[in-house]
């Protein structure tokens, strides 16, 4: 059983951890991830050079951990809340709600994913690239279950990478700080979406309804 004082040990380390990374995610997604060194991470974490290695031996490791803490985090539990809701529709919304959020609450973590995950060496790109996979995964599903189980699989995975495509890049352009909050964004892209999605729906249904010799 650890003591008290190895408690407290591990508990600032966590803290110092994330100080760090939460640096060089912010560092990464403005000067990106070449141009930044190790004295910039230092500079912006508040902490001597020295003391990074004590947690990082590289910046590639750094870039690993902000990666794989985002995907840990975009990924949480995601497929099991998204099953434990009923209705198609209700889980579309509550798939956008948690993704924007997400994004949201981590927009420099979100950036530095997008444009600096090819940085890593190719194994640990890989591990990164397969839980992209596996979210991809979780947001087809959740499109295909509000069309039909025999929907075409091609243009399911254009209307996932559609979505996806309205809700990965928000850290360009979206400001918080304005008049629509996450909430109210989500909404908008929910029915954006939407609208788009039941008319899809209804020209995959045309052609049933008036096959010849009906």
């Amino acid at each position: 059983m650890l003591k008290k004082g190895a408690f407290e040990r591990i508990a600032k380390s966590d803290k110092k951890i994330g100080i760090i990374a939460n640096a060089a995610a912010r560092l990464f997604s403005s000067k990106g991830y070449v141009e930044t060194s190790m004295e910039d991470v230092a500079a912006a974490a508040r902490i001597s050079k020295g003391s990074i290695y004590y947690y990082f031996s590289t910046k590639c490791e750094i870039l690993d951990h902000i990666l794989s803490t985002f995907m840990d985090a975009v990924l949480e539990n995601a497929e099991y809340d998204l099953q434990e809701i009923g209705d198609p529709e209700e889980r579309i919304r509550i798939m956008i709600l948690r993704h924007v959020k997400t994004y949201m609450g981590n927009m420099y973590l979100a950036k530095t994913l997008m444009h600096e995950a090819h940085n890593l060496p190719a194994a640990k790109h890989r591990k990164i690239k397969v839980r992209e996979r596996e979210y991809f995964r979780i947001v087809f599903r959740a499109i295909s279950s509000y069309l039909s189980d025999d929907a075409d699989k091609d243009r399911l995975t254009v209307l996932t990478f559609n979505l996806l495509g309205m809700c990965n890049w928000l850290y360009s352009w979206y400001d918080p700080k304005k008049s629509v909050d996450p909430e109210q964004l989500a909404r908008l892209i929910f029915d954006t979406f939407m609208n788009g999605l039941s008319g899809f729906a209804r020209r995959q249904e045309a052609p049933s309804r008036h096959r010849p010799g009906r």
